[in-house]
């Protein structure tokens, strides 16, 4: 008699124990594919970015540094809160005409005009927007891309948010053209635009 009580009490045990474990198995199963998929889904539905169509037709590159503070910075580029700090770098195997062709208060305007909103005048905490116009050096014996025959120079945009780099752009422009500047620095501040996430 006691020895069928313990066996049917092994068997209980044993069939609660496999109930158990089969239940944890469903619950892993259903978890992993119907809640913790969705969010890694989404997550990579926010981390696409969608390249421009502007930023296709010259050569252009960007770069993420910081994803928080250019997110929040874009707050500080809609109101005002951002200065502009611009400068050349001129060919120097080549004769150099880019300071000629077009000043940096010009570049500043085309910025601004992009910008849709002029800087503001005595605030503490800004954007930092340091941009270089690069002019392309044809006898520059270390250059290494030689297979820029068409551009004429390029555009470095860096955004600073306490002095830490958050975003960087870097485009091509084909001709000593104001319009064509004008629009490559609107392609930058699109992209910038572009790279905040909708969290």
């Amino acid at each position: 008699m006691k020895k069928s009580s313990r066996q049917e009490s092994i068997i209980v045990n044993n069939f609660f124990t496999l109930a158990s474990i089969v239940m944890i198995a469903i619950t892993i199963i259903l978890y992993s594919k119907y809640i913790s998929n969705d969010d890694y889904k989404n997550d990579n539905l926010k981390d696409k970015v969608i390249t421009l169509s502007c930023e296709k037709e010259v050569f252009s590159t960007s770069k993420v540094y910081n994803q928080k503070l250019l997110n929040e910075s874009q707050k500080a580029l809609d109101k005002g809160f951002y200065r502009l700090n611009g400068q050349y770098k001129k060919a120097t195997y080549s004769d150099s005409i880019i300071e000629d062709f077009i000043s940096l208060f010009e570049v500043d305007n085309f910025y601004i005009k992009a910008i849709e909103k002029e800087e503001k005048t005595n605030i503490n905490k800004f954007l930092q927007i340091d941009y270089e116009i690069i002019e392309y050096d044809r006898k520059d014996p270390n250059k290494k891309q030689k297979d820029c025959k068409f551009c004429s120079g390029s555009i470095l945009t860096t955004f600073k948010a306490e002095q830490k780099e958050i975003f960087k752009f870097y485009i091509d422009f084909n001709l000593y053209d104001k319009n064509e500047i004008d629009k490559r620095i609107d392609c930058t501040i699109k992209a910038y635009r572009n790279n905040v996430k909708k969290l």
